[in-house]
């Protein structure tokens, strides 16, 4: 029997570790957090209140992922159709953009001077075609420059805290569905699924229906890990369990080290998600460390951050491949939740803001999630992304709480009085950065890792791509069909270009 051992316990890892326990092979999961699930998770507050890390609502292109989805969560799975919102300019606008939408709510100035930017947009790539190099050539080649500068370009600075001038075209492309303006229009003229064009990237569907169990995202991980469990005694998933090397020997892995860490929720904040090797930040109060624990094992399925695993895996990787992982880099998330005293607060599922401190709010309920908070109250969750050690990184859950309230009672959608409960939930790799040049980087580490037979890496923060947790199962599935196939990798990904892999 083979002995898997998987590193991070978000859903990803714990898609890999299902799939490969129900197969028959011994899994150990390991996870520095006091929680599995990782970005997909739903903490409790003091109230015992059910808090996401985000708006981590489920769909699936993928029909094998979904009926996973479907059989682990058979008390409880229900649709919806996808609501959301973003705003610009004091109106609000379906998301993503639809023409007709545009039409009404613009001005007619505006609305024209949109659609006239585009078509002439639209004729000078066809006469004097350009190379796409940033995120802002892709949008304005797509959209035309006065969409571009309405909204896209001042949201993608606010998120990524750089000029979209310095993130890659792929990141448009990989992140923005329906990209061209040709195809939104196409799309206002349909009804519900046949609205998809079928030419989204694959990491960026256009999604019309979502999934959500009323207990809470995280039902969905606490099950899989569940399932590794009671797969086999021998199974483990190990909470509190900071990796922090990984054995080689030559091109083969054989074993994990690690420590034992406490749990990073404290006055409020729910959670500190990070590797331990940041440098600036120590969550795990590493200088008190337990000593380290070993396991052995005959393979490694990863989903930590791809420079993190490059570092743990020291002189075994290239010098040219160390450098390379630190040319990459990822965004914080800070996520602000808020137990407010009535039962309803938004008009959406979702609405993006380009004003506020907040990108993202979110109302769970609006989702489907009746069961994580009293019915008479509801749970708001503002995303805001920051840099470790920031202001928003180190405000208090209360008063970067009380901001988030503040600007949403302005907005009209609750009374500051009415919010019985701040917490914030955090992670120091909440979205891999696409800078400008990343590709050179990627393609380094993705020939360095082809040499380890019996290593894998994927999902989010694993293979460094912006995914939601369907595709990040999806990758998960993916690496344990190709431990279960015993195929060498160059045979089942060497010749795949890295924007089509699911792993590496």
């Amino acid at each position: 029997m083979a002995h898997t051992t998987v590193l991070g316990g978000g859903i990803c890892g714990l898609a890999a570790g299902f799939q490969l326990a129900e197969h028959g092979d011994r899994v150990t999961v390991l996870e520095a957090q006091h929680f599995i699930g990782g970005l997909a998770t739903t903490l409790r507050g003091e109230t015992g209140a059910g808090y996401d890390f985000g708006p981590h609502a489920y769909h699936a292109r993928n029909q094998r992922v979904l009926d996973m989805f479907k059989e682990i969560a058979h008390d409880g799975f229900p649709a919806q159709p996808k609501r959301v919102s973003i705003k610009f300019r004091g109106k609000y606008y379906k998301y993503p953009l639809e023409a007709l939408d545009i039409a009404r709510s613009m001005s007619p100035v505006v609305a024209a001077r949109a659609f006239f930017d585009y078509f002439v947009e639209l004729g000078r790539r066809r006469i004097f075609p350009k190379k796409l190099v940033s995120a802002e050539d892709w949008v304005v080649q797509a959209m035309g420059r006065t969409l571009y500068g309405m909204f896209f370009g001042p949201y993608t600075q606010k998120v990524w805290g750089i000029p979209p001038s310095q993130l890659a075209a792929s990141f448009a492309q990989h992140r923005i569905p329906h990209i061209s303006l040709s195809k939104v229009v196409l799309s206002a003229l349909r009804k519900g699924y046949a609205k998809r064009t079928g030419s989204e990237h694959r990491y960026a569907p256009l999604v019309i229906e979502l999934f959500y169990p009323p207990k809470g995202a995280g039902l969905i991980s606490d099950r899989m890990a569940d399932r590794i469990r009671n797969a086999s005694p021998e199974n483990q998933v190990c909470t509190g369990a900071l990796v922090s090397g990984i054995d080689v020997e030559g091109t083969r892995v054989t074993g994990v080290r690690y420590r034992r860490v406490p749990s990073t929720k404290r006055d409020g904040e729910l959670c500190v998600m990070a590797t331990g090797r940041e440098g600036v930040v120590d969550p795990y109060g590493l200088a008190q460390a337990a000593p380290e624990e070993r396991i052995g094992c005959d393979r490694i399925v990863n989903t930590i951050p791809l420079p993190a695993l490059i570092e743990l895996l020291g002189e075994s990787v290239s010098p040219e491949a160390r450098e390379a992982a630190r040319f990459l880099r990822f965004r914080a998330l800070t996520i602000v939740g808020l137990r407010v005293k009535r039962p309803k607060a938004l008009p959406a599922q979702s609405i993006y803001f380009q004003d506020k401190t907040f990108n993202r709010l979110s109302e769970t309920r609006n989702y489907g999630g009746t069961e994580i908070c009293a019915a008479d109250e509801t749970i708001l969750l503002c995303d805001i992304t920051c840099d470790v050690n920031d202001r928003t990184w180190n405000a208090s859950p209360q008063e970067i709480g009380m901001q988030c309230a503040g600007e949403l009672e302005a907005e009209g959608f609750i009374k500051v009085d009415e919010v019985s409960e701040c917490v914030v939930l955090r992670s120091t790799a909440g979205y891999p950065v696409y800078m400008v040049g990343y590709e050179e980087a990627i393609d380094t580490l993705m020939r360095e890792l082809g040499r380890f037979d019996n290593l894998v890496t994927g999902g989010r923060q694993g293979l460094y791509k912006y995914v939601d947790m369907d595709i990040a199962s999806e990758m998960g599935l993916s690496m344990a069909d190709h431990f279960i196939s015993g195929r060498p990798k160059s045979e089942a990904i060497g010749s795949l270009p890295y924007e089509d892999r699911t792993f590496a």
